[in-house]
């Protein structure tokens, strides 16, 4: 095996070997490079105690002591880092989250038993440690973990949500042990801080089989994301669905671009309409306003999963949304610009391919409207069209020197010249800017 490792990372390694330590290349950089990835993040365990690891590699490179207690720190090597671990053997995991207390020992095949996933357990050090067939499970698309898998999951519970994430990014299949387990210790993900699960929920929407992990372990994403369960009870009975909500929601997940915004706001896009649901005398469904009721559930689920506002905004926003009117109409492009702002527009026009891939095939014809919609408001933005206040030409300052006084009647003015610029009826240039509000403007004009 021939691997790209970069030369800080080896010369790292030899610096501690050079010492009479052992020391491997460990965990996820590993699998990463097996996989014929390039890793984000170095990990090497080594022999060596935390103190002469850092006394060794001190000489050399910046270390810090990142983790001691566990027998970690970290070295910088120009503009790479590396964790540096000493072997340890951990003891109980009173918190479901780290251990309480640490042995270190000379032994790698006790550390790399204390791992989570037989693909997260091999080492390299120039020949291969692979004491519970990680490679094999690798080449098999396999995630299984090691040793028992309730003990595994009960030393952490998000090692649940990790298993899946691996599974959804990595297009793996969970063997029938491990799955088990982890339908029956759902439950420690209520012990869980929220941070760390939303973390691990956003890569794992962005995989390529997020869909069928998200299908296939339902009821473990239920645990923290309960208002998702009555999609799976919602039928849509109309012309333009042939699944119910919960599938048509993951029809859509699937045809959206895997960002973390595209794949959040498609999963949570038609939250609303169970609460919305009813059925004419004809047995059709309808889901009037589900729109507008996604909104306070979005906002429930992001608050609880402690998103950041403003990424929380953009998500409830496309969710509320994400049913508006859109049209090849250069006019209306204009509007949805001015009123959703760039992102917000084209996140939900995204959202709305997602959505029509994920309805009855004879209307897929409209994902050719939304191509056309999207390549008419990409020429009005290159041609630098007027759609927004800060697009125009004119601002408070210029209207100052016009002699308008300060105070609302300022805001009213600049959007009635917005109004005039994007219905043709102005150009947008300071000079005719200010003459058409000097020519046009009432002082009871509102908008």
């Amino acid at each position: 095996m021939d691997f790209l490792i970069p030369e800080e990372i080896k010369k790292i390694c030899t610096s501690l070997q050079s010492a009479g330590f052992e020391a491997c290349l460990v965990g996820g950089c590993l699998r990463d490079l097996l996989l014929q990835k390039e890793p984000h993040d170095w990990d090497i365990t080594t022999s060596a105690l935390p103190k002469q690891a850092e006394e060794v590699l001190s000489k050399e490179f910046y270390c810090r002591e990142t983790g001691i207690q566990h027998g970690t720190i970290t070295v910088f090597a120009d503009n790479i880092s590396a964790e540096v671990t000493t072997y340890r053997i951990d003891g109980n995991y009173s918190d479901h989250r780290r251990p309480d207390t640490v042995v270190f020992t000379r032994n790698l095949t006790e550390d790399l038993k204390r791992r989570d996933f037989t693909i997260n357990a091999m080492a390299w050090d120039g020949t291969l440690t692979d004491p519970f067939g990680g490679q094999k499970d690798l080449s098999a698309k396999i995630i299984r973990c090691v040793g028992n898998p309730d003990d595994r999951f009960q030393e952490d519970g998000l090692r649940i949500l990790r298993a899946l994430r691996f599974a959804s990014t990595l297009d793996f299949f969970i063997e029938p042990k491990t799955a088990q387990s982890i339908h029956q210790n759902r439950w420690l993900l209520k012990s869980i801080a929220m941070e760390r699960i939303y973390s691990e929920l956003l890569r794992l929407i962005c995989g390529e089989g997020a869909a069928r992990i998200l299908n296939e372990y339902r009821d473990v994403f239920f645990v923290f994301l309960p208002e998702l369960l009555p999609e799976t009870k919602c039928p849509q009975n109309n012309p333009y669905h042939i699944y119910d909500v919960w599938h048509h929601t993951l029809k859509a997940l699937e045809n959206v671009p895997p960002t973390p915004d595209r794949r959040l706001a498609t999963l949570l896009h038609d939250i609303g309409k169970p609460s919305c649901h009813t059925t004419d005398k004809n047995g059709i469904d309808h889901f009037h306003g589900h729109g507008k009721a996604g909104v306070s559930l979005s906002q429930a689920i992001l608050r609880r999963l402690r998103c950041p506002k403003k990424f929380s905004d953009l998500i409830v926003s496309a969710v509320h949304y994400h049913d508006i009117l859109y049209t090849d109409d250069e006019h209306l492009i204009r509007r949805r610009l001015q009123k959703l702002g760039e992102p917000l527009f084209f996140l939900i026009l995204d959202l709305k391919r997602g959505d029509t891939a994920g309805q009855n095939p004879l209307y897929f014809s409209r994902l050719e409207d939304l191509n056309r919609i999207e390549t008419h408001a990409q020429k009005i933005i290159a041609e630098g069209n007027c759609f927004s206040l800060k697009q125009l030409a004119v601002n408070g300052n210029d209207l100052l020197k016009a002699g308008v006084s300060p105070g609302p009647q300022m805001g009213k003015i600049l959007r009635f010249l917005l109004e005039a610029v994007m219905n043709g009826q102005c150009a947008n240039t300071k000079s005719e800017l200010i003459q058409y509000y000097q020519t046009n403007f009432f002082e009871d004009d509102t908008l």
